[in-house]
């Protein structure tokens, strides 16, 4: 059975329910490009202070995307989760426990610039604090890795576009360890964190806009 016939027995609810949720991430996705292009390359007290604008501004949009893709992501498995199979299964859940943990420990970028005026050596004790790492890692482990068999499993569904698939699978590490490389080796790998948040960003948001125009297809 198509299953455009069985999302329009279902009824207008679910109909609602995909569009809205591919609209979230249109929005999520491109506020993922304009957050990390806003947030500075580093995370230093010297650089917390001097571009705190920026810091804070850009942890808004981070929170306010991640809230958007945690809201949309469920209706983009649920339109294909039988053609995603388990693969997609276990990357919607890793992706979605990601999302939510990152968006969580996303209020530091509120507090840092506290920190880097009072007291700067907080900072750097906070993050090499132990559950502190270990939420990061999980968090982050999971973003990484839920999005990169999400993205495979949307792939090799006929449902949505082939390359957002890809997109989705390239951009969530490239986002990350770009981000990492900029904070550990040098702000030049911030390029990659760009690029890995627009990549990101489309994948998610070209087949929600799909959902949006016409969730029944």
């Amino acid at each position: 059975m198509n299953e455009g016939v069985v999302l329009q027995r279902r009824g207008p609810s679910l109909t609602a329910l995909l569009r809205w949720s591919g609209l979230a991430l249109v929005a999520g996705g491109l506020l993922l490009v304009v957050a990390t292009a806003l947030h500075p390359s580093r995370e230093t007290p010297a650089t917390i202070l001097q571009a705190e604008v920026r810091l804070v501004a850009a942890h808004v949009l981070f929170t306010l995307s991640s809230l958007l893709v945690l809201l949309g992501l469920p209706g983009l498995y649920g339109a294909a989760s039988t053609r995603m199979g388990r693969l997609g299964l276990v990357g919607f859940l890793l992706s979605f426990l990601g999302t939510m943990l990152i968006a969580v420990s996303g209020d530091f970028g509120f507090i840092a610039p506290v920190l880097a005026a009072e007291s700067p050596a907080t900072i750097d004790a906070i993050s090499l604090y132990l559950p502190v790492v270990v939420l990061n890692g999980v968090a982050f482990g999971g973003f990484v890795i839920g999005f990169v068999l999400f993205g495979v499993a949307m792939a090799k569904t006929a449902t949505f576009p082939r390359s957002s698939g890809v997109l989705v699978a390239v951009g969530a590490p490239a986002q990350v360890f770009g981000f990492a490389l900029a904070q550990i080796v040098s702000p030049a790998w911030w390029t990659v964190a760009i690029f890995g948040s627009v990549a990101l960003g489309a994948g998610l948001g070209w087949p929600g806009y799909q959902l949006w125009q016409n969730p029944a297809s």
